[in-house]
């Protein structure tokens, strides 16, 4: 999802005025990438019922494909028609999505190989600022939630 706050006022005669800075869209292309048969299934569970998968994937994540999932590749596929569309936003944009999906756009805007973005670090509870520049792009990573006593939640 692409999503942005919807900021409230209210005018001097009182009444309510919403002003929606960005407008919000859901784009299917941002869905998690599809493990198939192994939905739902966590490492450890795909490991106990589909050791031969779980060992192909461990020899090669970025082409590895789910059995009737999807892969990697599949996923850059998928959201290139909507990185080409980002890149052409005048606005600011906040994307909310899971790790495989923010792995393979920043490698995309920080011009990295394809086959490097299964390495890209993407913490959890972490907003990664992207600034087009003349040379590509800057990053700039802020924690928005810590555990008391500074574990990343």
């Amino acid at each position: 999802h692409i999503s942005t706050p919807v900021v409230s006022y209210t005018t001097s005669d009182g009444a309510h005025l919403d002003w929606v800075q960005m407008r919000p869209k859901a784009f299917r292309n941002l869905d998690e990438l599809y493990a198939g048969l192994c939905d739902g299934m966590t490492y450890e569970e795909i490991a106990d019922n589909y050791p031969d998968e779980a060992e192909a994937r461990g020899a090669d994540k970025f082409q590895y494909r789910y059995p009737r999932g999807e892969s990697y590749t599949d996923l850059i596929a998928r959201l290139e028609p909507l990185a080409h569309e980002l890149e052409r936003s005048r606005e600011p944009v906040v994307i909310v999505a899971h790790q495989a999906i923010h792995r393979v756009l920043f490698a995309y805007f920080m011009g990295m190989p394809r086959e490097e973005c299964i390495h890209v670090s993407i913490p959890l509870n972490t907003v990664i600022k992207i600034t087009p520049t003349s040379n590509g792009c800057e990053e700039e990573r802020t924690v928005v939630l810590q555990h008391p006593k500074g574990e990343l939640l």
